[in-house]
């Protein structure tokens, strides 16, 4: 059981650090640059950085064997990683803030999957995941209210 803890908890890091840098990053690629020849180099560059990670997750057979495997939400995540990058690349130029547009989009995320989880996937909600709800409604709105006097 502690194994399965230190490989979520080392996931976490890893995904954690890597949209921290995600977002830096993504906020730092130069105006002039077309949107979508960064969104080719982003691809032909992670294609070419997830190679050696064959060497720690080793082929349990032939490539074509586990090309095979894979179904439809292949697709499903290609079209998501597009729409993602896209959307954020083009937030960041019309003026998003760093310090708010992850936050905001996560809370929006996290409140369609909970709707998606319920209806979708019959998971269960409890008072604590409505409690949840709340908040990210409740920061929805403080990151996007605009007082008369900025801090």
């Amino acid at each position: 059981m502690v194994a399965v803890k230190t490989t979520l908890l080392t996931a976490f890091i890893l995904a954690i650090a890597g949209q921290v840098l995600y977002h830096v990053t993504q906020k730092s690629i130069a105006p002039g640059t077309h949107p979508v020849v960064s969104l080719l180099m982003f691809y032909l560059l992670a294609a070419v950085l997830t190679l050696p990670l064959l060497i720690w997750f080793p082929l349990n057979e032939p490539i074509i064997g586990e090309i095979k495997k894979l179904n439809w939400a292949v697709y499903g995540v290609a079209v998501s990683i597009v729409l993602i990058e896209i959307g954020f690349l083009l937030a960041y130029r019309a003026g998003a803030e760093l310090s708010s547009a992850a936050v905001l989009t996560s809370s929006v995320v996290t409140l369609s999957m909970l709707l998606v989880g319920v209806f979708v996937f019959h998971e269960s909600v409890s008072a604590a995941k409505l409690g949840g709800i709340a908040l990210c409604l409740v920061g929805i709105g403080l990151l996007t209210w605009k007082p008369e006097v900025a801090l």
